[in-house]
């Protein structure tokens, strides 16, 4: 039935995309409250309860309220309870996602390796998100998109590159820290960067590794140095690997 009518297949690749990052910006802030990453973590606030409140007044929202970017507009970017301001990063943020699924399916002639493709973009912007907000790239995330993409990733046909791809990814992150370590003598290795790049590595292989690579630097360099210099020791390097992997995916 889709492929016969194209706008309704971009219809709906764009309200599951927004519902799904929808979902991702709350895991994003519920997720170190489940899982007691948080100093004070709020007691029974997981991804699945309690059902999505204001984070001012805590009252429960309604369902047409959380349609995807629609619902901010239906309350006109406040909350129908205490009418305190929404943060219009939710809607931007759905919007986004659903743009982006978009744009993938539309770029990928394959709906296999689109699909592939939809479910990186996904994953990666909930990872962004989870450290900007949190320092922190869980495992639970990235462990699966790492064995994902060494059993099927559409991006690098033959196995043992994509296995190369990941070894290699690996040892420079390791290294890279290493030796930043040993240069400012203190702990500077993040697990979750290298499992992320790792991921990388497996789904684009070794041809596409050093590309990666280049513009996940580039990337990481151009916020990092500026947040440095206003006095931030610590910038999130979950960005910069997302869309050096994303580039990638999409120059394959």
């Amino acid at each position: 039935m889709f492929q016969d009518f194209p706008v309704l297949q971009i219809i709906f690749v764009f309200i599951v995309c927004a519902t799904i990052t929808s979902f991702c910006c709350l895991a994003a802030e519920r997720l170190p409250h489940q899982l007691g990453w948080r100093d004070n973590p709020r007691k029974k606030f997981t991804i699945c309860s309690p059902p999505s409140q204001c984070n001012y007044c805590g009252k429960r929202i309604k369902f047409l309220y959380l349609l995807p970017v629609i619902g901010f507009f239906l309350t006109k970017g406040r909350c129908s309870h205490c009418h305190r301001p929404i943060p219009r990063r939710y809607p931007v943020l759905e919007l986004a996602g659903g743009c982006g699924g978009v744009c993938i399916f539309i770029y990928f002639g394959s709906m296999y390796t689109a699909l592939w493709a939809i479910v990186i973009f996904l994953s990666l912007l909930f990872l962004s998100l989870i450290d900007i907000y949190e320092h922190w790239l869980p495992a639970i995330v990235t462990y699966p998109l790492f064995w994902l993409g060494l059993a099927f990733s559409p991006f690098c046909i033959l196995p043992e590159m994509r296995i190369l791809g990941a070894m290699l990814a690996f040892f420079v992150m390791y290294l890279s820290m290493l030796i930043t370590g040993l240069v400012k003598k203190e702990d500077v290795f993040a697990g979750g960067d290298i499992a992320l790049a790792t991921a990388a590595g497996a789904w684009l292989g070794l041809e596409m590794l050093h590309l990666f690579l280049l513009i996940t630097s580039l990337s990481f360099i151009s916020y990092a140095l500026p947040l440095r210099l206003k006095g931030m020791r610590y910038s999130p390097m979950g960005p910069a690997l997302a869309l050096g992997f994303m580039a990638c995916l999409f120059l394959v």
